[in-house]
């Protein structure tokens, strides 16, 4: 199974969640974060051979600011699970977690050096991802409080009020190169966030694809018979229209009308019209060449639009798509079957005789009416 899918499965779109998911699972992979700084530190710590990397003293102080704030995540996630059932889209939410996130992400960046790779991952990368998913004024909110207390934080380095990268020992003991050890635990500190912001913004953006496409296709179907919606097909034959003025390709246009339609409505119901413009429309598909387009242009009305064909070439297509209209059984229920024939208009646009696309359907229109009215289910061309 693709994983998206799988995801999509047992969490669903992260851009349909409320408030209160998109702070719980923020928090959640923030937790995870904070446990992996803990018990690195702590590793650290109880290896003599690595100790001589951390300032020991300020490592035993800081680490339990580091306990503090995994136990103040962990409340913030209980108090968003109680909180969720009451006011679940509260922008409160994603206010409290971002902030949360950020400024204590700016914390630990300085115990182990504000310009260092893990900081930059987490104030370049986060607010990237969290536009996509957070709601835009908290995220932007989040990223002037972390710029901010970066500054302040820069400031009182510069000033002498507090050390760069407390936690840190022996950082740069080559004539200012970084050390190996912390360039391996900076790579060791961001690899979780760059799997983490690309994962998320990966997954995301795909149903954020999805759901552009979906809307895209329901823009343009028709959603009783699946097929292009007025819009849509008439979009096409303009295309197609040009098309055709300039290269002088053949162009022929065929209106589809079902007899009687008003009549099995009004005798059976709609759902039976409903079926017969169904079985309609799955002829239709399926007796049409594969680069011809066709939608439902109104009602029981279908506009069928044939590049490339001559009135010759169309006229047998046409004559095709109505027998195998008049041949197709409508099951309404197990009770009810019948059968419907159709009226068809054929008009083309050739040679010298250039239409635009109002005229190519008006024609076809006529073409239809006068079907019609000499007994239907039969093809007239207007050309």
């Amino acid at each position: 199974m693709d994983i998206g899918n799988f995801l999509h499965k047992y969490i669903g779109n992260p851009l349909e969640w409320n408030s209160s998911q998109k702070a719980t699972l923020l928090l959640y992979i923030y937790l995870s974060e904070q446990i992996l700084y803990y018990f690195s530190v702590s590793y650290v710590l109880s290896n003599p051979a690595l100790r001589v990397y951390f300032n020991v003293e300020l490592a035993a102080y800081h680490i339990q600011w580091f306990k503090a704030l995994i136990v103040i995540t962990i409340g913030l996630i209980v108090f968003v699970k109680l909180r969720q059932k009451k006011t679940p889209d509260s922008p409160l939410f994603e206010h409290i977690s971002t902030q949360h996130f950020a400024l204590t992400h700016v914390y630990y960046g300085y115990t182990i050096g504000l310009m260092s790779l893990p900081t930059g991952v987490v104030l370049a990368g986060g607010p990237v991802v969290g536009f996509i998913l957070f709601h835009r004024k908290a995220i932007a909110l989040a990223s002037v409080s972390a710029l901010v207390a970066v500054g302040a934080f820069s400031y009182a380095t510069i000033a002498g009020l507090i050390p760069y990268a407390p936690l840190a020992q022996n950082l740069t003991p080559n004539d200012g190169q970084l050390a190996p050890f912390w360039s391996l635990l900076y790579c060791f500190f961001a690899a979780p966030h760059l799997f983490t912001l690309f994962a998320l913004a990966y997954y995301v953006l795909q149903r954020w694809r999805l759901r552009e496409a979906e809307v895209q296709y329901l823009s343009s179907t028709d959603p009783l018979t699946g097929l292009m919606n007025r819009r849509s097909i008439m979009n096409h034959l303009s295309i197609e229209q040009e098309f055709s003025e300039r290269t002088g390709r053949p162009l022929s246009v065929v209106m589809v009308d079902l007899d009687h339609f008003k009549q099995i409505n009004d005798t059976w119901g709609h759902n039976a019209g409903d079926s017969v413009l169904q079985a309609a429309a799955a002829v239709l598909k399926t007796t049409i060449r594969e680069n011809d387009f066709v939608g439902r242009y109104g009602g029981e009305e279908f506009l069928i639009v044939l590049p490339g064909l001559n009135q010759d070439q169309a006229r047998i297509l046409g004559e095709r798509i109505r027998k195998s209209v008049s041949e197709t059984d409508v099951e309404v229920s197990a009770d009810l079957h019948f059968s419907v024939t159709a009226s068809l208009g054929l008009s083309c646009h050739y040679g010298n005789h250039r239409l635009s696309s109002d005229e190519l359907i008006r024609q076809a229109d006529l073409a239809l009416y006068k079907a019609k009215s000499l007994g239907r289910d039969q093809l007239i061309v207007a050309c």
